[in-house]
């Protein structure tokens, strides 16, 4: 059974201030992977949090699959020394059944 789950990966050292340095990576998961519906915020001045949508199996393989479109989107916008951490995932409650 597949479900929906919502993921939030944190990346460090992404301050909120410096649209130049996000916000490629934001555009980057617009234009490639907008079925997730990535959402930026912040847990305080410098620690960027994108929230992704995601169908899988469980919770490990939602967080594995976030990490690597996170980090896969540093890496196009150039910002490989930034890691991710996926920092929560919890299923959606809002999905609705088909």
């Amino acid at each position: 059974m597949i479900v929906e789950y919502r993921t939030w990966t944190s990346i460090t050292e992404m301050p909120f201030g410096d649209e130049r340095r996000w916000l490629p990576v934001m555009e980057h998961l617009e234009r490639e992977h907008e079925e997730l519906g990535p959402i930026a915020s912040w847990d305080d001045e410098t620690t960027m949090v994108i929230v992704l949508a995601s169908e899988e199996p469980d919770e490990a393989t939602a967080a594995r699959h976030a990490a690597g479109i996170v980090s896969d989107a540093l890496l196009a916008s150039r910002l490989a020394d930034r890691s991710v951490s996926v920092i929560r995932v919890e299923p959606a409650t809002d999905a609705i059944a088909a």
